[in-house]
């Protein structure tokens, strides 16, 4: 009997672990290439990660893919800038200057920083000048924050500013609490408009409380369910200010024998009436966070909207005019391997596909996309399992002869 039971909570647990979601794709007009956008709800489902997606033609085949997440960016070229000018002050500041105007061509209103790794946040500010002599204000305490790349040793980062007719921008970071941080070089992005595509974030709800004990404001979002968060947009109605804020997501550790709930900071960015207020993060999967701003002695900002944004996802696929194509997300699959990923090198204007009727499959016992049942995870484990089971018997069995003796 006690086998028995084992055996049914092994299978109850096994296929209760994938979470099965299924969706269409059809109206395609024409053969060809198409991109297909991942929207939240399949990123939700598959807790961001395409491993678990699959496409099947009406004959149940799957059908290769290639995966595009940042579309825009592929079609840049990173233009270095001479750096004029190099100066660190001990336990004070370090300021680059690099030319700008360039009366031929549109000037960016963003730069890149090639970064060596590091773990340290850094406050920066950026003034812009005509003659190298008096310098004028643009930006002023923006953080820099992750500037860590963890496949490479060197961390991309992208500073913001008003547009301007400078001739020359001096990025200022200061170095009060940390040591400097080792700039590489300093560049624009030459070629297409970099765009980041994203859309906004419905499922969140955010709610607004004041501590007025500590000066802060408290902004909480929640969903039903995890989200990837890319970036953040605020309109506010208050005129002149400048705040710090701080993002944090709930989190638990173990200390000794008990587990400590905590908040951890994982970003940080500064509201300031001169600028957009819309930041892109570095990105993260919750379903809850909390952003703290801090008042001082100021009253708290007034709010007229706050989206969350998240970037656009998409995969290019080889589909057929009116077919219709079945997608499927299964937490049991592992990562496909499609020859399609050594032709489809870039995402070009190709025409776009929709997923509709997406949902989750309740109580389904069976995948269209799994291997022989012998050959998976599920049927080890079990294997595991009922050997325990067995030699747990047998050891029980064992113990109460050895007492009658």
């Amino acid at each position: 009997m006690k086998i028995k039971f084992i055996l049914v909570l092994v299978f109850s647990i096994t296929f209760g672990f994938a979470q099965n979601h299924k969706g269409t794709i059809e109206n395609i007009k024409e053969d060809g290439f198409h991109k297909i956008l991942i929207d939240s709800k399949v990123r939700s489902a598959s807790h961001d990660n395409l491993d678990y997606f699959r496409i099947l033609d009406k004959n149940k085949n799957e059908v290769s893919y290639v995966v595009f997440d940042d579309i825009n960016q592929y079609f840049l070229r990173f233009k270095e800038l001479k750096i004029l000018s190099k100066t660190i002050l001990k336990d004070s500041l370090t300021s680059i200057v690099v030319p700008y105007y360039n009366p031929m061509q549109k000037n960016s209103t963003e730069l890149g920083l090639h970064i060596t790794n590091t773990t340290i946040n850094k406050t920066y500010s950026i003034s812009g000048s005509n003659d190298q002599k008096e310098w004028f204000g643009l930006v002023a305490n923006q953080t820099l924050t992750d500037i860590n790349d963890k496949s490479g040793k060197i961390a991309e980062k992208i500073v913001s500013f008003p547009d301007n007719n400078f001739k020359f921008l001096k990025i200022e970071f200061n170095d009060k609490n940390s040591l400097p941080i080792n700039v590489l070089d300093i560049g624009f992005f030459k070629g297409d408009e970099k765009v980041i595509l994203s859309s906004i974030l419905n499922d969140f709800t955010y709610k607004i409380s004041e501590n007025k004990k500590d000066k802060k404001t408290i902004i909480t979002f929640s969903a039903d369910n995890f989200q990837k968060v890319d970036g953040i947009s605020f309109a506010i109605a208050t005129k002149l200010f400048s705040r710090n804020t701080r993002l944090f997501v709930k989190r638990t550790r173990k200390i000794k024998k008990r587990t400590e709930n905590y908040q951890e900071e994982i970003s940080g960015f500064v509201l300031n009436s001169n600028t957009s207020n819309s930041f892109q993060l570095n990105g993260f999967f919750e379903k809850e966070f909390t952003l703290e701003i801090e008042n001082q002695d100021n009253q708290p900002l007034e709010f007229s909207k706050i989206e969350l944004l998240q970037n656009s996802l998409y995969v290019i696929s080889d589909l057929k005019s009116n077919e219709k194509y079945e997608v499927s997300i299964d937490s049991t699959l592992s990562k496909p391997q499609y020859d399609l990923a050594n032709f489809i090198l870039n995402a070009k204007d190709y025409p776009k596909a929709m997923i509709s009727n997406f949902k989750k499959i309740e109580n389904q016992k069976t995948n269209t996309f799994e291997k022989p049942f012998w050959q998976t995870k599920a049927f080890m484990w079990i294997c595991i399992l009922f050997g325990i089971a067995i030699i747990g018997y047998f050891a029980m069995g064992l113990l109460k002869d050895m007492k009658k003796e």
